[in-house]
């Protein structure tokens, strides 16, 4: 059996789409419309009326006017009323009802006699059932008529508000299937834009080539884009990373060297600057590794965070901690190690005073950072989650850092799905918060 494929581009499936919606509410419409007008005729009932209204229309025929009634009366059946009369103000409503002109022509099929004869039809409603009746004329040759009435022969109109409910969920039904469809439709796109989002965050995701042709030929441009990038982005890191790497060495041959000199003010102050310098140049490496493609599993939040505290304390930092002993969740602990000790540091480096809040609601666990230093201006916020950007007038020029804490903390917990917030602290300096979603609640309990 041949395999129905889609159009191959996007306009093709919109239109497809369409085409399907306005099917299914013609179908959905033309259903409602049969059940309002379901019929209670059987093929074997209406043979039989079809046959009484020709013997009726002979038996008439051969008696004299004015026993015609009577005789008609006589032929009646069980749901069939046969009436004469002379003239009659029933009009045929066959034409502007599909109903009735399916019945004249089921009538004519079973019964001859009656093609190409005035038939008349009309419905009207039952005052006892609530149903509705046929009432029916045939024109005899002498001008006179044979009248007959169907009891019942359509059921009860539903009420408006059924019907109206009826139509609703037959909308709600054809949008849904919409948006469905619409929804499969997009979903390459939305791939597309999540693989766009994962980039350069610590992993290189596939791209699947998938969709509409439009969006295929996007995915194919993508991809490539996505593999230069990516070793353009290797081969700087590389690069940085070697140099840096490089450095390392001089610097411990100036140390050396440094160590030999027999003036102790120059030998510290020799000292200090190649300090700084490997500062700096850890810093960069720090930087441009990142944490590449850690796995997320479950660890301890507040450990990480005492941790982090206690190393500060230890290097002679006036810093607490207020927060739960035990916090566990499901990330990746070296980015989370790696924001909060360049957050700290940062704190450390500028302020008498540091605070490491910890806390947590049922989404999202928060960490905040705060100083007593001189803080960030608000308008210089963002410009300092920038690599190599230092606010002189927030900094002390022989902090040996090259502007990348702050950077390096935002970077790591965008890879964590978390973001990071400056503000002003209640100790009157710098406030850092970072909130990261909350997962694994229930694997760590």
């Amino acid at each position: 059996m041949p395999r129905l494929s889609l159009p191959a581009g996007m306009a093709g499936r919109i239109v497809l789409i369409l085409v399907a919606a306005v099917t299914a509410e013609f179908i959905g419409n033309s259903l409602i419309n049969l059940w309002q007008e379901k019929e209670l005729l059987s093929a074997e009932r209406t043979r039989r009326i079809a046959g009484q209204i020709v013997v009726a229309e002979r038996v008439v025929a051969d008696v004299r006017a004015e026993r015609r009634a009577r005789v008609a009366g006589d032929l009646s059946l069980d749901g069939l009323v046969l009436n004469w009369v002379p003239a009659t103000v029933i009009a045929d409503s066959s034409a502007a009802h599909t109903r009735l002109r399916q019945v004249k022509q089921r009538l004519v099929g079973m019964a001859p006699a009656l093609a190409g004869r005035d038939i008349r039809l009309v419905l009207i409603a039952s005052a006892t059932s609530g149903k509705r009746d046929l009432i029916g004329a045939l024109r005899l040759a002498d001008g006179s008529f044979v009248t007959f009435r169907v009891t019942p022969f359509l059921n009860a109109p539903p009420s408006f508000a059924l019907v109206l409910a009826l139509h609703l969920l037959l909308i709600a039904a054809v949008l849904g299937m919409g948006l469905l469809l619409v929804r499969a439709l997009v979903r390459p796109l939305r791939t597309l834009a999540a693989l766009a989002d994962a980039t350069g965050q610590g992993s290189q995701p596939t791209v699947v080539i998938e969709g509409p042709r439009e969006v295929r030929r996007v995915a194919i441009a993508f991809a490539a884009m996505q593999a230069r990038l990516l070793n353009i982005m290797a081969e700087h890191t590389q690069a940085l990373v070697a140099v840096s790497h490089d450095l390392r060495t001089p610097i411990q041959r100036l140390r050396l060297r440094a160590a030999l000199l027999a003036d102790s003010e120059a030998r510290d102050a020799i000292d200090r600057d190649l300090a700084e310098l490997e500062k700096f140049v850890g810093s960069i490496v720090s930087f441009m590794r990142g944490d590449g493609a850690e796995a997320a599993r479950l660890v301890d939040v507040a450990a990480i965070a005492m941790t982090a505290v206690d190393d500060a304390a230890d290097a002679g930092a006036a810093i607490t901690y207020h927060g739960p002993d035990a916090l566990p969740a499901i990330l990746r602990p070296l980015a989370l190690k790696r924001a909060l000790a360049n957050i700290v540091d940062n704190a450390v480096e500028h302020a008498a005073t540091v605070r490491v809040r910890l806390s947590a609601d049922a989404t999202a666990i928060l960490l905040v950072v705060e100083d007593d230093g001189p803080g960030i201006p608000p308008a210089r916020r963002d410009e300092v989650l920038l690599p190599f950007r230092r606010l002189e007038q927030a900094r002390r020029h022989d902090s040996g850092g090259a502007g990348l804490g702050l950077a390096i903390a935002s970077k790591a917990v965008s890879t964590l799905s978390g973001t990071l917030l400056l503000g002003e602290s209640a100790l009157g300096g710098l406030s850092v918060t970072l909130r990261l979603p909350r997962q694994g609640e229930a694997t760590a309990k």
